[in-house]
């Protein structure tokens, strides 16, 4: 970077050009983990509106997606147990209770993590208006410079 403003070399200007679009990638895919995570979260508050429904209606069925925009109504055998991926395509049979719990576990996690991601945003998104800021101030220099 060029501390005296006198002599401004474009190439500093092209490098804080490649520094901003860097930051703009950044903070794309940043924003798209973070609609990753609020998909996540809200899979899991259906899947515990879901569990908690099932128990009280009385034929206990439920509509089940197979694919293609089809969907059949199925009657859950066992309503108080529910299969759970605890991670890395583990499955474990837990409770009614149990699977309400550990969902609502996950979506604290998941909001903690989407409270990170958009602060990671945030300070990128910063970061980012401060180089554009420099490189605008540097530009208007070297327009000065050039029209002498």
């Amino acid at each position: 970077m060029v501390s005296n403003l006198d002599n401004v070399d474009p190439r500093e200007i092209e490098m804080l050009q490649q520094y901003l679009n860097e930051f703009g990638q950044q903070a794309e895919a940043y924003t798209a983990q973070l609609q990753i995570l609020e998909q996540r979260r809200i899979e899991s508050l259906t899947a515990i509106e879901t569990i908690k429904n099932i128990g009280s209606q009385p034929d206990n069925t439920m509509l089940l997606e197979i694919g293609g925009g089809a969907s059949m109504k199925v009657k859950a055998l066992e309503p108080d147990n529910v299969f759970v991926n605890i991670g890395s395509n583990v499955i474990v049979e837990k409770t009614s209770d149990e699977s309400v719990s550990y969902l609502e576990d996950r979506i604290i996690e998941l909001e903690a993590l989407e409270k990170k991601v958009s602060e990671t945003i945030t300070e990128i998104r910063k970061q980012a208006s401060d180089v554009a800021k420099k490189m605008e101030d540097l530009y208007k220099k070297y327009q000065a410079q050039s029209g002498n």
